[in-house]
């Protein structure tokens, strides 16, 4: 269990007011922080990484005490156990994928880096620097480069915000994999409304630094599926459909976004 109690004075939108939140998240779950801009989203995400202070609070993660207020406790964000996925990544620009996300893991961790980089479908661009990624893919590198550290909580702040409907699709359905494998506690801010529902167990509403809503997500059985990268893409001009391949199924489709899609890009597969 994770207890989030904290009190911060904060300039909103409607003008200088308290963020009050107190929260219990259960071991495992995935949360998403919704609400209107400056409602507290993001103040609530950098102070339960240690990156503000609260005027007083208490956070505790199963049994250590990250911040305690009235004890002065307060853990160095580098002394507590999180990831944290950035809206803009934050990305190393001179070094490259695996460079990257060699630099957050722990020693000795070179089968996790590996297995991470499976995972995400970035074995085609290990060796590529930032720049010369898709959006998506940015996100995949900093989303495997905050797991390796094999963090208690995953913090992850609007990382949809940036990507066309095509990269949001396939980051999502990388982070709901990547979370039933993990089982890392993880708190989302999104306005996506479609990737919250897709994504999360409960989703909490903050207005103006207050919890409004606190609702418990019902989930359908989902479909068995994989998300697989693309090795092979080509154009059948007989048939007038685009074939893809990925190790285990080939595809194929007339949709003319396929036109779009790349060799190394991730692609969901229905069984």
């Amino acid at each position: 269990m994770i207890l989030i109690d904290v009190v911060m004075e904060r300039l909103f939108v409607e003008g200088v007011g308290e963020l009050r939140v107190q929260l219990e998240l259960k071991t495992g779950s995935l949360t998403a922080l919704v609400g209107p801009s400056g409602s507290g989203k993001t103040t609530l995400l950098r102070l339960v990484a240690g990156l503000d202070t609260p005027g007083q609070g208490r956070i505790c993660v199963e049994e250590a005490v990250w911040l305690d207020t009235h004890q002065k406790i307060n853990r160095l964000p580098q002394h507590r156990s999180i990831g944290y996925v950035f809206q803009d990544t934050a990305l190393f620009p001179n070094m490259t994928v695996l460079e990257n996300i060699h630099y957050a893991a722990p020693a000795g961790q070179q089968m996790l880096v590996k297995e991470l980089i499976e995972a995400t479908g970035l074995d085609a661009f290990v060796n590529q620097k930032p720049a010369r990624l898709s959006g998506g893919q940015r996100q995949r590198v900093a989303l495997a480069r905050a797991l390796v550290r094999q963090p208690e909580l995953l913090l992850l702040d609007e990382p949809f915000a940036a990507l066309d409907a095509q990269a949001s699709q396939t980051l999502g359905q990388v982070l709901l994999q990547l979370h039933q494998t993990w089982r890392t506690t993880t708190l989302l801010v999104s306005h996506h409304q479609a990737d919250v529902q897709a994504l999360a167990d409960r989703v909490i509403g903050l207005t103006q630094g207050r919890v409004e809503t606190d609702d418990s997500m019902a989930k359908q059985s989902p479909d068995i599926s994989l998300v697989e990268t693309i090795t092979h893409i080509t154009y059948d001009e007989t048939q007038q459909k685009w074939l893809i391949e990925t190790p285990t199924t080939r595809l194929q489709s007339a949709n003319p976004a396929w036109g779009q899609r790349r060799v190394g890009d991730l692609i969901k597969v229905v069984r």
